[in-house]
């Protein structure tokens, strides 16, 4: 074997082992976690350029070049940034031509798992030798929470299509407690097809309505006054909250929570048969009203053996199915949470990576900005195709629907 091969596999091997610390082979999140390091980095060197412009009032910033960065992880592509001088080079990539050792993946690891520590920082970096002073590092983490401040208050559209709500649940140290929080997690489907997280809210204590009225007021404050549908799991007290926030919004919960309920409620042979026929409901070419009447019907067959149970999910039928009312191609993307609990997994892998719990709100917050922005750069780029082509029906169920509520207040 030639000295490159050796290399290469050698190279190959040490990636695999580095990425198999963080997420197993099969995990969806080993290509996010590169991208998710991409987009750190470019904040990070981007913060650093701010740093430096301050100090040399006569220099100027002057765009960026790309640059591949090899790492143990893999190949990150990066975007330096330049001044018009060409003597600012950021201090966080390695020395020109050196290959880039383990301690400079540490230095990724840690930004990522262990939240932004200051500690933890200022040793990795110090490690390193990489000239930051306190200050500077201090300067390159406030601009990170302004990065997150000004997301968290940006203006909304006036309308969407659809929102995907869910409550993530996790630990937050609060001064030197650490404390059961939720973070609820907006995630927003524009008119034209678009993917975004509309807005994170962290609030210490279990899920409760009245955080979850607290959201919607505030997407109601920034600008979103009109949806089409939204869809969420079967948390008490949502089915209110949604109609008291968007009292015309279709409000579809989450069809797969339905079938993981089935599988909880009814005995494993029976949960087998109501399932594969919930899929074929779901699957079907049936209208609204068609899948309400078959699910009614699937519910009889079993309501004498699990009495409560059927009863319940009878009762939400029009929820469990609201999907139904919208084009075959877009029901797809609306009938369950799967969307906005993919980006919390990613989440729950940086906190189990950072010892079972978030070091602050901002740390927790900043993960999902990131993630935010890493989504938008790759997984959510082209948006939902089809509804750019629905978009001309869409806009007239909005019309239709929006002057119904004009004419009747």
């Amino acid at each position: 074997m030639e000295k490159n091969e050796i290399f290469e596999t050698a190279k190959n091997m040490a990636i695999e082992q580095v990425l198999n610390m963080y997420c197993s082979k099969d995990d969806p999140t080993r290509s996010a976690l590169k991208q998710l390091l991409e987009n750190l980095l470019d904040c990070f060197m981007l913060s650093e350029r701010t740093v430096y412009l301050a100090k040399n009032e006569n220099d100027k910033g002057n765009g960026f070049y790309g640059r591949k960065l090899a790492t143990p992880v893999g190949s990150l592509e990066i975007s330096v940034p330049r001044t018009r001088s060409g003597n600012f080079r950021p201090s966080i990539l390695p020395d020109r031509y050196k290959r880039v050792d383990s301690s400079y993946t540490d230095l990724l690891m840690s930004l990522v798992a262990n939240g932004y520590s200051e500690s933890s920082l200022v040793q990795t970096l110090k490690s390193m030798n990489l000239p930051y002073s306190e200050d500077e590092i201090e300067k390159i983490k406030s601009d990170l929470k302004n990065e997150l401040q000004l997301f968290k208050q940006r203006e909304l559209p006036e309308s969407a299509f659809a929102l995907i709500i869910d409550g993530y649940h996790c630990e937050i140290k609060d001064n030197s407690k650490v404390k059961q929080a939720t973070c609820y997690v907006v995630l927003g489907i524009d008119l034209e097809g678009k993917k975004d997280i509309f807005g994170i809210y962290t609030f210490f204590g279990k899920e409760n309505k009245a955080d979850w009225m607290r959201v919607f007021d505030d997407l109601i404050t920034r600008g979103l006054k009109k949806v089409l549908i939204v869809v969420s799991d079967d948390f008490p007290g949502i089915i209110d909250a949604v109609r008291l926030a968007y009292p015309l919004a279709d409000h579809q919960l989450c069809f797969v929570h339905l079938q993981r309920n089935v599988r909880k409620h009814m005995a494993k042979d029976d949960a087998s048969v109501f399932n594969k026929e919930l899929d074929k409901l779901r699957t079907s070419s049936a209208d609204f009203d068609e899948a309400i009447s078959k699910f009614k019907l699937l519910c009889e067959q079993y309501s004498s053996k699990y009495p409560r149970f059927i009863k319940g999910i009878c009762e939400k039928a029009e929820f469990y199915l609201a999907h139904m009312r919208y084009p075959e191609d877009l029901r797809k993307y609306i009938y369950t949470t799967n969307a906005v609990e993919s980006v919390n997994s990613m989440i729950e892998k940086i906190r189990i990576n950072s010892g079972g719990y978030f070091q602050s709100v901002e740390v927790l917050e900043i993960n999902i900005y990131l993630q935010r922005e890493n989504l938008r750069r790759g997984k959510w780029k082209n948006g939902v195709p089809i509804l750019k082509k629905c978009s001309y029906n869409i806009l007239q169920l909005y019309n239709i629907r929006y002057e119904m509520e004009t004419q009747n207040s």
